[in-house]
């Protein structure tokens, strides 16, 4: 026997919480059925005599965009081959490499197989997954063109997926400068300037202002490594998790909103990314409101969530999206909203974001060429006149010693 703690939501939808003692989790969720609730979270936490043993969850292993994007894909497949869901993910699951994986798929085939539908199969592990994928999911099974709509979400997915990886592609070389400029820095302050510390203090020479600046700069960070590391470690958290809080988010892109050409790449990304993310709910069967709302979610920006937020509260008093959206004239441009109202009235909206997704990919390209041939020399400068800067800073005194004893 073991214990699990369960999340389920009842007849009105509420979202409760309990423990049931049962052999394995199958029998818990069968229990849950029973008592007409429907499963949304059951992890193991002990067992009973095993001597507390751990969760259930592996919260260190994660789903990448990539793992998602081949499960879309080896299901579309699968699915259009004609065979049924269940036998599908015996394929997948027996394919998957991932622990995690292995077991979203086994829990999702057991939901299936007591009646639940696929969407709500992976609402236990919605986290691991962008929102447009259950939102589509969704779509897919109430129009009955589940085929069809996996197809247009690995689609979908592939080219949010490309996007990602132009971006970073473009930004790695530039990383690479500036963590090699700053190791450089950090070697000559630690390691030389130390060394040349005593000798410059017994030669009774008065020193450069550049060598006093950088000889501060040296005993400030020699002086204790445990408050270096504390610096270090705050750097770390202020931009690996901070950047994640509201505050963070909002610091963020404030800073970027004030650089050229980092300014246009954002909100040129978030404008492909929402664009195709509405374009792929709209033409999938869903709502205008829950389209803008899952995009919002799926758009990574603060700003543009925000607005589309703001939108959908006036979609949902009856105004066009084109002119909800023109209220934010700053994050929308007058050629999207001009498409969008040609969308409406023509019925064609997947159509004109789908192409309006396309050719503001290529926009991005072009941004991405023109911030790296920025920011590649402009880090080379920086980086040589900031070695050369530590450079003089040693060999100036040098000079004077020699002079001093000459």
């Amino acid at each position: 026997m073991a214990t699990f703690i369960y999340e389920a939501y009842n007849k009105e939808g509420v979202l409760t919480h309990g423990e049931y003692e049962g052999i394995n989790r199958d029998e818990t969720i069968e229990y849950l059925i029973k008592r007409n609730l429907t499963p949304v979270s059951v992890l193991e936490i002990r067992a009973r005599g095993g001597g507390g043993g751990v969760l259930a969850f592996n919260f260190f292993e994660r789903l990448s965009p990539v793992d998602v994007m081949f499960l879309v894909r080896n299901l579309s497949t699968t699915v259009k081959a004609g065979l049924s869901i269940v036998d599908a993910l015996d394929i997948l699951i027996a394919d998957a490499e991932k622990k995690l994986m292995k077991k979203v798929l086994q829990e999702a085939q057991a939901m299936i197989k007591k009646g639940q539908p696929l969407s709500n199969s992976f609402d236990a592990y919605k986290d691991s997954f962008p929102p447009i994928f259950m939102g589509m999911l969704r779509a897919g099974e109430l129009s009955g063109q589940l085929d069809k709509i996996l197809a247009e979400l690995g689609h979908y997915l592939s080219k949010e997926y490309a996007l990602r990886s132009k971006v970073k592609s473009a930004l790695t070389y530039p990383i690479i400068l500036l963590v090699a400029s700053l190791g450089v820095m950090t070697l000559l302050l630690v390691f030389v300037l130390p060394r040349l510390t005593s000798s410059f203090a017994a030669s009774g020479v008065k020193l450069p202002f550049i060598t006093q600046v950088f000889l501060g700069l040296s005993e400030m960070i020699t002086w204790s490594f445990t408050l270096d590391f504390v610096v270090v470690a705050g750097l770390v958290w202020f931009f690996v998790y901070f950047r994640t809080t509201n505050m963070g988010k909002r610091f963020f892109f404030w800073v970027i909103s004030r650089t050229p050409v980092a300014n246009e790449l954002v909100k040129k990304v978030a404008l492909v990314r929402f664009a195709r993310t509405f374009g792929n709910l709209i033409s999938s069967g869903v709502s205008a409101v829950e389209a803008l709302k899952l995009s919002s979610e799926s758009i990574g920006n603060l700003p543009y969530e925000i607005a589309i937020k703001n939108a959908i509260a006036s979609v949902e008093n009856g105004s066009p999206i084109s002119e909800a959206l023109s209220r934010f004239p700053r994050l929308f441009p007058r050629l999207l909203i001009s498409l969008i109202v040609v969308g409406e009235r023509t019925g064609s909206l997947h159509e004109i974001m789908s192409t309006f997704a396309d050719f503001y990919e290529e926009e991005v390209d072009n941004v991405l060429k023109d911030l790296t041939s920025i920011l590649e020399p402009a880090l080379l400068l920086i980086m040589g006149l900031l070695v050369g800067a530590i450079a003089v800073s040693i060999i100036l005194p040098i000079y004077q010693l020699v002079g001093h004893f000459v």
